[in-house]
């Protein structure tokens, strides 16, 4: 997929003179109400023979974006599922103090007009830009004939009970463990790349090894317990139970822990990257009296995890 596409600096690369349909946000997760964007700009794109391209932030450990500090998805992360969409160019910029001082006008003009050569800018309703978010879709539309652009606005995706999908929602339901809800809105399972690391290989010795993860980005954390999993090594997707927790059966503290044990898996994976997709709560993180009955209970997690495979997933 990857050789499909163009990555563009806007901070470094001469202007592009491609002419774009450009979306605009943030994208936190690529859920179902960006996804709904993303369609309507490869839609455009193929009506006016234009390139469907995404303005993108490059990830900016010292600066963040509404005050968050873990998110739903990472620069890489994005760039997969939006080329998976059908976005051919990613534009990315710095979200700097330069960049967050500029104007709504000079936003418009530097970036929009100069940099990107957009044609066509799609947004959502309550899209903000320019300094302090002085800049609105009647902003766009203001200057649209002096910079030779069109603006598009989409509306909300839904949820359930007629709130409008969001990134922050989304977090707040990964942070809660509700899992199921979280993948509903988001189209796919919640994602976490790493590495894998050594730990105490405790799991070993309770016949059940683990891969632990190290996140090789401030991903937002699922609440502490045991989750059904498909991990991917290698290229090939395996089930299995991820506990995230700080092990309180047998240690004191806070240290969270990201331990996946793979069903029927026995390979060496030291020090290789892996993702984790999250399927399914399967329960709180305990702490028991004793290793007996810790093997008790992750029998029957591996037990509820089959029987949820069998019954939902294939």
């Amino acid at each position: 997929m990857k050789d499909q596409i163009r990555i563009y600096d806007l901070n470094s690369d001469l202007p592009d003179l491609e002419k774009k349909v450009v979306t605009l946000g943030y994208f936190d997760g690529v859920h179902l109400g960006h996804q709904k964007l993303m369609k309507r700009n490869v839609d455009l794109s193929k009506k006016y023979g234009l390139t469907p391209s995404i303005l993108l932030f490059k990830e900016n450990t010292s600066t963040t974006v509404k005050d968050e500090k873990r998110y739903l998805s990472s620069l890489e992360d994005k760039v997969e599922i939006l080329s998976q969409l059908g976005i051919k160019t990613f534009c990315l910029v710095n979200f700097d103090e330069n960049f967050m001082k500029l104007s709504p006008k000079d936003f418009i003009k530097t970036i929009i007009a100069e940099k990107l050569n957009a044609k066509i800018i799609i947004v959502g309703d309550d899209y903000r830009f320019g300094y302090k978010a002085s800049g609105n879709v009647d902003t766009l539309r203001e200057y649209e004939d002096i910079f030779a652009y069109k603006t598009d606005v989409v509306d909300f995706e839904m949820e359930d009970d007629h709130e409008k999908i969001s990134s922050g929602h989304i977090r707040d339901m990964v942070r809660d463990g509700e899992i199921a809800r979280a993948n509903k809105y988001l189209g796919r399972p919640y994602k976490m790349r790493g590495k894998v690391i050594h730990g105490k290989q405790r799991g070993r010795l309770l016949n059940f090894p683990t891969a632990n993860l190290e996140p090789s980005f401030p991903y937002v954390m699922p609440r502490d317990g045991v989750y059904l999993t498909i991990t991917n090594v290698r290229g090939e997707n395996h089930y299995g139970l991820t506990n995230i927790g700080s092990n309180p059966t047998f240690e004191e503290g806070d240290d969270k822990k990201i331990e996946t044990f793979i069903f029927d898996f026995n390979q060496s994976i030291y020090d290789e990257n892996i993702s984790v997709e999250y399927i399914e709560f399967l329960r709180p993180d305990y702490k028991f009296n004793s290793a007996e009955e810790l093997i008790a209970q992750m029998d029957k997690d591996k037990e509820n995890g089959l029987k949820y495979i069998e019954n939902n997933l294939k």
